[in-house]
């Protein structure tokens, strides 16, 4: 199982990392509370799913021994004006330089889209959420409540 670890920073901001040594500041902005010194949560789906598809299309692109000179993603994320604000459309950009042939272009998205981005499909069907609470006691004692 993956785990990532969010400890408090001040305001709004978090600090981030993973198990493997990763790390990044996510905050949010001024007028709710944050200072804007990091990623806001929400951004990260959109940067999520970029980097899922991006990182099969261009693993497949290369496989196909394709002249793969540029690639880059442009997400843009459209959301609800009413909580919990969820992002209710998103249009995912690729760019690549003209040697790619559109059949091929074509070809690595739907496979990222269809076969291998779980980001994609974590999104597209949801995954089952739990959650469990604990207490640091002030002995370093942790009390654990799972829901």
């Amino acid at each position: 199982m993956q785990k990532v670890h969010l400890k408090w920073i001040d305001n709004l901001r978090f600090f981030v990392n993973d198990e493997s040594g990763h790390s990044l500041v996510i905050d949010t902005k001024k007028e709710v509370g944050g200072t804007e010194t990091g990623f806001q949560p929400v951004d990260l789906i959109l940067v999520s799913l970029a980097g899922c598809m991006a990182f099969d299309m261009v693993s497949i692109l290369k496989k196909m021994k394709s002249e793969l000179k540029h690639f880059s993603v442009s997400v843009e994320g459209e959301r609800a004006t009413e909580h919990p604000k969820r992002y209710t459309k998103i249009l995912i950009k690729f760019k690549t330089n003209d040697e790619i042939k559109e059949a091929d272009l074509q070809k690595v998205f739907e496979l990222s889209r269809d076969k291998y981005c779980s980001v994609f499909w974590t999104l597209q069907t949801p995954p089952e959420i739990n959650f469990a609470f604990e207490k640091k006691q002030n002995r370093g004692d942790v009390e654990k409540n799972e829901n």
